[in-house]
């Protein structure tokens, strides 16, 4: 479900970049890691603005407790997640200034869409009910704690709480697990 939520929305991103910057035959946004094992950038992020996922925050609710009355075991409840996502301009000289320009409109088409649903979003997940994107502005130590855990240097980027990503497996989810 992760894989989906930030798939289709990377997908969303790329479209309104691809057809802002009139750009064809080329990736606009991705999902991806910025660099490699090795610590150089990865390829398939060059050019680009990578999605890259830098927490997974377990969301404990009040119904976690919960217990079946009948059996006094805790009752099976849904696992709630919000998502932390770095959206990251992958743009290096000479072509540092161009990123900041797909940074901007990435900010631009956060703001405009900030929730996404099957409303406006079709291609999202059945299992999804909602993605909410809530800006998150890093101090100067939260941000220095983070490229430095990735082993690269700062790059033009925004980081996004997503909420929630509900994991709630249905009676067809488990017909295969004994």
């Amino acid at each position: 479900m992760i894989y989906h939520a930030l798939h289709t929305v990377a997908n969303e991103l790329n479209d309104y970049l691809v057809a802002r910057f009139k750009v064809d035959g080329h990736r606009a946004a991705v999902v991806n890691s910025i660099v490699v094992q090795d610590g150089s950038i990865a390829e398939n992020s060059r050019n680009q603005m990578v999605l890259s996922l830098i927490n997974l925050e377990y969301v404990i609710s009040k119904s976690s407790n919960r217990k079946n009355h009948l059996t006094k075991k805790p009752a099976n409840v849904p696992y709630h997640f919000n998502l932390d996502v770095l959206i990251t301009a992958v743009f290096e000289a000479p072509n540092y200034d161009e990123g900041l320009k797909y940074l901007s409109e990435t900010i631009y088409f956060f703001q405009a869409k900030n929730i996404f649903n099957g409303d406006n979003t079709p291609s999202l997940d059945n299992h999804i009910h909602e993605l909410k994107f809530e800006l998150i502005n890093l101090n100067e130590h939260q941000r220095q704690s983070l490229w430095g855990a990735m082993g690269v240097r700062y790059m033009p980027s925004v980081v996004f709480k997503v909420r929630t990503l509900s994991f709630e497996a249905r009676a067809s989810d488990l017909s295969s697990i004994s």
